[in-house]
């Protein structure tokens, strides 16, 4: 059982429909990209959406390289390893930059900041998977960025569909498929606003890597192409991922993460178990905790269950837990009896204590590995 912070549990029509090759340029695989586009377009509110083979991270370097230009202020913000990455592919593109660095994230200190700083563009992580905080709400931060005049992108790689959020004030923004999209992994995806399409689109040429340019990405989109060889069976794994995730509605998805995240969260606390973070920034799709068994992955692996260890400064001390796609009541029954044992505390947790919101809805219940 997979609760690490991506690669998550899939439904096993995702994970059958990975191993399917495909002519990349047939009408039935165009249909494929056409009604992926379609759904991310729809789930996100981008105007258009690119879907590059690779993970978040080439996400991330293709927004970074393709929508920072020459004379661009760029300020990014990091509260984490992630953020640290986001800030090591700016510097690669660009030297006119302004980073701030947080070992714990203040939403007070970081709007603060914000407002002092002169910027053109700035960059964030939403949702920072190496320590389980997230800038929950982004509002205060798109009004903030909207009265200097200036554009926001966003690395959602592990936030988007565990937050009721869309593309509104955001000018860029990526994900992944391995994360709340509960595909496989293999398809990084860059949501575009208006703005952004045309900004790109009149570009004269630049000297952005082929792989990384999204005007060819979007030249190519139009034909409901991608612009090289793709992995055909993680495009048509993510096809399946986001219908169910249709049928299973944008705001249930989210509902499920969240409680399911709530509830790991609150029962470790309620048993003296320190959380990483505080209230404001505890993210919806990872729980970071302190422990101090060394062996508690490999424990916990001997019943079943794959957890990750911290991050950076927080590697030898926390546990992550990941809280995304096909998470649900079951999963969340075992982790914590198992843990609980482990830790030799005199615990049961009851399918009954844990809030219905965790459930799977019933038509994937025979889809998803229960075990």
């Amino acid at each position: 059982m997979l609760l690490i912070p991506g690669p998550v549990e899939v439904p096993y029509s995702v994970s059958n429909a990975g191993s399917i090759v495909s002519n990349h340029r047939s009408p039935e695989f165009k249909n494929v990209v056409k009604e992926n586009e379609s759904l991310l377009n729809k789930f996100s509110g981008a105007y258009k959406t690119v879907m590059v083979t690779g993970s978040g991270t080439l996400a991330v370097e293709t927004m970074v390289f393709s929508l920072i230009n020459n004379n661009d202020r760029v300020l990014s913000i990091s509260y984490g390893n992630f953020g640290e990455r986001l800030i090591d592919s700016i510097a690669k593109k660009t030297t006119n930059t302004q980073f701030i660095r947080y070992d714990q994230l203040n939403i007070d200190t970081l709007l603060e900041e914000i407002r002092s700083r002169d910027f053109d563009k700035l960059f964030l992580v939403h949702n920072e998977t190496s320590n389980g905080t997230a800038i929950r709400d982004l509002t205060e931060i798109i009004k903030i960025v909207k009265e200097k005049g200036a554009k926001l992108l966003v690395d959602d790689v592990s936030g988007f569909a565990g937050y009721n959020m869309d593309m509104n004030g955001i000018y860029a923004m990526v994900t992944g498929s391995q994360k709340n999209l509960a595909s496989i992994p293999g398809i990084g995806i860059i949501f575009l606003s208006i703005e952004a399409y045309n900004d790109v689109m009149s570009q004269a040429s630049t000297n952005t890597p082929f792989y990384l340019d999204l005007k060819t990405s979007l030249n190519f989109l139009e034909k409901n192409e991608t612009a090289y060889t793709p992995s055909t069976g993680a495009f048509i794994s993510l096809n399946y991922a986001l219908k169910i995730l249709e049928k299973e509605g944008f705001a249930s998805r989210v509902k499920r993460i969240t409680s399911s995240a709530d509830f790991i969260r609150s029962s470790l606390a309620d048993k003296g178990v320190e959380i990483f973070g505080t209230k404001d920034t505890y993210s919806s799709t990872v729980v970071c905790f302190y422990n101090n068994d060394p062996d508690m992955v490999k424990k916990l692996a001997e019943h079943g269950i794959t957890v990750s260890k911290g991050m950076g400064k927080l590697a030898n001390t926390t546990l992550r837990i990941g809280t995304m796609g096909m998470i649900n009541n079951h999963y969340i029954e075992k982790f914590l009896n198992s843990y609980f044992k482990i830790s030799g505390k005199n615990i049961i947790i009851k399918e009954s204590d844990i809030p219905p919101s965790t459930r799977l809805p019933d038509f994937l219940v025979d889809d998803v590995s229960l075990a």
